[in-house]
């Protein structure tokens, strides 16, 4: 299936070309993702050729599911995202960081798939989690029975990060005796 993310770059006129996909779970099968179990966004890569190099612009849209950081239990992650890749042909495959990649001229073809992978994984933001109604009951409760921390009490959490380390305490002392 990845087969069909493969542009011919050879084949795009100056005016561009426009490139549809639907990333569906198959997608996230078969590039073994391990923390995306499933989804389903529409991908378009608009593909301008300049002259020396080609620009792909990169955009999807939809919904991805992963696993909640709290409970565990899958999410659905709205995922809205655009990114901009510069291709230039060259002796061999190689990728020269962020935004450049040199394919092999007699080949002349770029396959999207994985940067559009690369593009949906870092959209992600770090800390994913349900919002607390929607978190498993059960899974909660086992949590709340081995952790210190109340998630669903707030003054906790202020209470906490307005304690101060005692190295610290003892170090102003040591100020305020000079």
């Amino acid at each position: 299936m990845l087969e069909n993310f493969e542009i011919d770059l050879k084949a795009i006129e100056m005016d561009g070309k426009s490139f549809s996909y639907s990333l569906e779970d198959s997608f996230f099968t078969d590039l073994e993702a391990q923390d995306i179990t499933g989804g389903h966004l529409d991908a378009q890569v608009y593909v301008k050729k300049n002259a020396a190099s080609y620009e792909l612009y990169l955009h999807v849209d939809g919904n991805i599911t992963i696993p909640c950081d709290r409970c565990l239990d899958d999410m659905i992650q709205p995922v809205n995202a655009d990114s901009v890749l510069k291709v230039k042909f060259g002796p061999s495959y190689l990728d020269e960081g962020d935004d450049l990649i040199i394919v092999p001229e007699d080949e002349g073809k770029i396959n999207v798939a994985w940067f559009l992978y690369e593009m949906i994984v870092l959209s992600i933001p770090i800390h994913h989690t349900h919002k607390d109604v929607e978190c498993n009951a059960e899974m909660m409760k086992i949590l709340m029975e081995h952790s210190d921390q109340n998630f669903n009490d707030e003054d906790s959490a202020v209470a906490n990060d307005n304690k101060v380390d005692p190295r610290w305490s003892d170090l102003k002392n040591l100020l305020n005796n000079n």
